[in-house]
């Protein structure tokens, strides 16, 4: 049977009206102006209280992490806790682009808090021969290693079996994901995942990176005394992993998206660059990480590209967060 041919469908152009573009010549060139109005429109950009924030991420206001609910207040009070304790936290992650930049944003950011190596642990599955998800091997793997809380990120919210588990050994979870949500919550601390959401709000779209970023950002409003580095380092992982993933840009996706290429121009000249790892990936895609197509061509393919190969996705975060030359 032969397949049905796809045809393209464009949609039929729409003029704007006067008002709307008058609101767009106060934020564009005079050379700009019709064009932009145009595509904003055609885009479902047409109130001009939207525009400001839409074009120029410092006219923003970014949304509370707090905006998750309860489930964020029970994750940022456990993990509390676990730092008032000096307990052990383990962070599992996930192997492609979105995964590792999102292992490599809690990686850096409760670094803050605990201590890499010693109260703070990171495991990532294995693509090859563990897949996605949590495990038993991994959860006695790191119950072995005195782990008494997970954190999951760009995964967990399915794993019911393995959550119950890694509960029976005395360990919590906290998921942060953006996938398939289950259809009972599991028997979690706390579910942190913005498909719990409205479809109109503006963490509905996070991806995997940005949730991870959201549990940071709220830590570091709860314990502002604590954090030796500014939590605005992490937004060039954020813009790695959000536009790899492919998430629709818009709301604080955008809005962290822009700031985030913003840092990461920062890491393409050695004058300027705190991340050495992310300095030589710009470097072999001959690339100055200023625009999106930066990384969906450049450093997400070659992030994804070493569990493919190896199945052992570590090495990505390593060459993320170190800052050793």
């Amino acid at each position: 049977m032969p397949e049905p041919s796809l045809q393209w469908r464009i949609p039929a152009i729409v003029e704007p009206p006067e008002w709307f573009v008058q609101a767009i010549a106060q934020h564009a060139p005079d050379s700009l102006v019709a064009y932009a109005a145009q595509l904003l429109w055609q885009r479902g950009i047409q109130q001009v209280d939207q525009l400001a924030g839409f074009l120029n991420p410092s006219a923003y206001q970014p949304t509370s992490p707090f905006a998750f609910g309860q489930e964020m207040q029970w994750a940022i009070e456990r993990l509390q806790q676990a730092y008032r304790d000096g307990s052990i936290v383990g962070i599992w992650g996930d192997f492609d682009a979105d995964g590792v930049t999102a292992t490599a944003v809690l990686w850096d950011g409760l670094g803050q808090f605990f201590t890499q190596q010693k109260t703070l642990l990171y495991y990532i599955p294995n693509r090859i021969t563990e897949s996605h998800g949590l495990s038993r091997s991994g959860i006695d793997t790191l119950h072995a290693k005195g782990c008494h809380l997970i954190v999951t990120c760009d995964t967990g919210s399915t794993n019911l079996e393995e959550i119950e588990y890694a509960r029976s050994l005395g360990m919590d979870v906290i998921v942060t994901d953006h996938h398939t949500l289950p259809s009972d919550r599991p028997a979690v601390t706390a579910i942190i995942n913005p498909r719990y959401l409205p479809a109109a709000h503006p963490l509905a779209h996070l991806s995997g990176v940005a949730v991870a970023y959201k549990l940071v950002e709220a830590l570091y409003e709860t314990l502002p005394d604590v954090p030796q580095t500014p939590l605005e380092q992490l937004l060039d992982l954020v813009a790695i992993g959000l536009i790899a993933d492919l998430v629709e840009l818009k709301g604080d996706c955008r809005y962290l998206a822009q700031r985030g290429i913003e840092q990461l121009q920062r890491q393409a000249t050695s004058a300027t660059a705190t991340r050495p790892g992310i300095l030589r990936l710009l470097e072999l895609c001959k690339r100055s990480g200023d625009r999106p197509t930066d990384i969906s061509f450049g450093i997400g393919p070659r992030l994804n590209a070493v569990s493919r190969i190896q199945g052992d996705a570590h090495f990505c975060v390593e060459l993320l967060t170190s800052r050793d030359t």
